[in-house]
């Protein structure tokens, strides 16, 4: 599942949900040569805009970016702050890409999806996370498997095949 990692990691990148993380100032700051962030102040550095910055075409949504060929988020590890960096790096990190992962791998094995586009569908707004702009249609429906009954130890319906919708049974 090396590759549905990759595309884990880009999900956080090119869409990361939290955007704003305020932090404050424990030391005058020069932010720039004319601008210097006093002692104290609260900085909401944006994580999402730095999701964009030094990586090679940013704006394509491009999992193969964080292949052990390509590193870019190594590379440009100042930029992906979507966990953090640092000692304030996010604890949770592993856990939600692991359980990122293993939701695409499911999603993409027991589910059919389908966008509903629209114009702007693609661009954000800001909430205290980003969101899809129309709202986000999305229609989902469910990849039926079929088993044998007699592996469920059904002794109504032997010999006969079911599909399995959650925890549903729907026979055929």
């Amino acid at each position: 599942m090396k590759y549905t990692q990759t595309v884990a990691r880009e999900v956080i990148r090119y869409r990361t949900p939290a955007t704003l993380v305020p932090h404050v100032a424990v030391k005058d700051f020069p932010l720039t040569e004319s601008y210097t962030i006093p002692k104290g102040t609260i900085v909401f550095p944006s994580v999402y805009e730095s999701s964009f910055q030094g990586f090679i075409e940013a704006e394509q949504f491009d999992p193969d970016r964080f292949s052990d060929v390509r590193r870019e988020d190594q590379l440009f590890k100042r930029n992906f702050l979507a966990f953090g960096a640092g000692a304030h790096q996010c604890v949770g990190q592993r856990y939600a890409l692991n359980h990122l992962v293993l939701f695409i791998a499911m999603f993409s094995t027991l589910l059919d999806f389908k966008r509903h586009r629209t114009d702007g569908c693609d661009d954000i707004v800001y909430n205290p996370t980003i969101s899809p702009k129309d709202g986000c249609t999305v229609f989902l429906s469910r990849r039926c498997t079929q088993f044998p009954t007699s592996e469920r130890n059904d002794e109504n319906a032997k010999g006969r095949y079911v599909v399995w919708s959650n925890n549903d049974v729907i026979e055929d």
